[in-house]
């Protein structure tokens, strides 16, 4: 560690600069990452966004990526108006 006075550098160690006799500051110890912490937010995360999409899905939102329904098309060769439909069920009463 250098010197925060002289800046002369001082084994990590030592506790006053053998130059200036200043007191050193005490090295901090730094936090290290639990990576299973991490893996474990992005986990939560890709979940969320699974049931969200599922959801929306199940809702009949169109979603801009995916497997999207097969939209209907006329048949080849006709291009006239769609016929009416045809009555099932004949009224006995003649309407």
């Amino acid at each position: 560690m250098n010197c925060p006075n002289c800046g002369t550098y001082n084994p990590e160690d030592r506790d006053i600069c053998w130059r200036c006799d200043k007191p050193l500051p005490k090295p901090t110890a730094q936090k290290k990452r639990d990576p299973q912490r991490t893996a474990r937010t992005w986990l939560y995360i890709a979940i969320a966004a699974f049931v969200v999409i599922t959801i929306l899905q199940t809702c009949g939102f169109r979603l801009p990526f995916g497997t999207q329904p097969p939209q209907e098309q006329e048949p080849s060769g006709y291009s006239g108006p769609r016929p009416p439909i045809a009555r099932l069920v004949e009224m006995p009463w003649g309407v």
